[in-house]
């Protein structure tokens, strides 16, 4: 019953999830059109500069989508836990991809200092205000799904960059068509890669962490050991590993020598109980012993 209502819920976010990153794909999608139309209508290098800011995030949204189907599918014979590390995955690629593009705005960026543009900054301003909009949107809806989704994250980290650039494309519409300064757009964009840079650097390193099968964030393996050696007639714990599959889905496994027979299948109960209701792990695998022992697939005992 348990099991079952667990499975549910995570059909049901999963296809939160999923009905999020469609939203915002399309949304992206169909704006980046625009973005494509009224850069070349204006001659404005900051609107075609972030069209393909914005191809790039759809990009990153289809892919999101991609990888959150193949995580909502079944374990199998070949992939015992299913398919929900693809979600870091793609989030890796996602942060990867977020590296990829600001080194080619930087590029761009180098090239405006020498050469500004001439933009017919009117038309700009218009175009760079809906498209505010429509990210404003966009990122809504992600933060109202993603949760502690990172695939999510990912996309929106990718959205919110986006939304900078319109910010930017607004200020120097703005500067451009007041001053005449066209090197507004250039500083502001610097800015903001800058930003995205840092932003993306943390999903890079959270995706990392979980590939690396590092203890899951917010878990202290110290305090979990204590727990479990604190449990009756536990007497040695060894073996002990936390990690997690994606975001939201952590597993432990431990070695319990447990003496006292009788005490056993409690101590098992308990540990499995309590490392769920403690520390919010409820998928966990411990393997009781009556002491360690030779040719227990345990490299301590040997």
């Amino acid at each position: 019953m348990g099991d079952e209502h667990h499975r549910h819920g995570s059909r049901v976010h999963g296809g939160a999830h999923r009905g999020a990153i469609a939203a915002a794909f399309y949304l992206t999608a169909g704006y980046m059109l625009v973005e494509v139309a009224g850069g070349l209508l204006t001659g404005s290098m900051a609107l075609l500069s972030d069209s393909m800011h914005m191809l790039t995030d759809a990009a990153a949204l289809g892919m999101s989508f991609f990888a959150s189907g193949l995580a909502s599918r079944k374990p199998d014979l070949d992939r015992t836990y299913g398919y929900r590390r693809a979600e870091v995955v793609a989030a890796l690629g996602n942060a990867m991809l977020l590296w990829i593009l600001t080194g080619y705005m930087m590029r761009e960026i180098y090239e405006r200092f020498h050469s500004p543009v001439r933009v017919l900054s009117g038309p700009m301003l218009v175009i760079a205000a809906v498209g505010l909009l429509v990210n404003l949107a966009v990122a809504g809806i992600l933060h109202s799904r993603g949760g502690e989704n990172i695939n999510v994250r990912g996309a929106f980290l990718h959205v919110l960059g986006d939304l900078a650039g319109s910010v930017a494309a607004i200020a120097a519409a703005l500067v451009i068509r007041l001053t005449g300064w066209y090197q507004a757009d250039t500083i502001v964009s610097l800015l903001i890669n800058l930003l995205i840079l840092f932003s993306s650097w943390r999903l890079l390193a959270e995706a990392l962490h979980i590939l690396m099968e590092g203890v899951p964030r917010g878990l202290s393996l110290k305090a979990l050991e204590r727990a479990l050696r604190g449990i009756d007639g536990v007497s040695d714990v060894h073996e002990l590993h936390a990690w997690s599959l994606s975001s939201g889905f952590d597993a432990v496994t431990a070695h319990l020598v447990v003496r006292d027979a009788e005490k056993r299948q409690a101590a098992l109960k308990t540990a499995t109980c309590g490392v769920a209701a403690e520390f919010g792990v409820r998928h966990t695998v411990f393997q009781v012993e009556g002491e360690p022992v030779e040719n227990s697939s345990c490299d301590v005992c040997h």
